[in-house]
């Protein structure tokens, strides 16, 4: 009877529609519309594509026919103010991306930056997190730069 309800409890949870959220299945790629985000690569990239898919889900102005972005990352990590004994207090995350928006008709170029500051703690680990951290918001950052730039570029055609 235990083994029967275990079955029954599998079964039920199998048709729930319950999906990985690393899936690699047909599930796994966002359909936010007409406009596709090439795979950037690095950690980084991952992030500036998620965000860049949210951004883009409403769409473009100008824009009806499927279209393909392309983006160059870079990021760079700069300390801006030491303390006395040579360790960093303040550090800045700097994201650049150069873009194509390809379309059939015509394709769109441009650059962007994202930059965040931020304070470093004393210990070590907290460092790469606030690393992280900063790293994280800088991708957004930079994704809703070149979405504005984009709609911008757009608006005008």
């Amino acid at each position: 009877m235990k083994h029967l309800l275990a079955l029954l409890a599998f079964a039920l949870i199998a048709g729930c529609g319950f999906k990985p959220v690393y899936s690699t299945g047909g599930g796994a790629n966002y359909t936010g519309g007409a406009i596709s985000v090439d795979p950037i690569d690095g950690r980084s990239g991952y992030l500036l594509r998620r965000a860049l898919q949210e951004e883009l889900a409403i769409g473009l102005p100008n824009v009806a026919d499927p279209a393909t972005l392309t983006v160059d990352l870079t990021e760079n990590l700069s300390r801006l103010a030491f303390q006395q004994d040579g360790a960093a207090s303040r550090s800045n995350v700097t994201t650049s991306a150069n873009y194509t928006l390809a379309r059939e008709s015509k394709s769109i170029h441009g650059s962007a930056v994202g930059e965040v500051s931020f304070a470093v703690p004393d210990s070590s680990f907290g460092d790469i997190a606030a690393q992280k951290s900063a790293s994280e918001r800088a991708v957004k950052l930079l994704a809703k730069n070149i979405v504005d730039d984009l709609r911008r570029q757009l608006s005008v055609q």
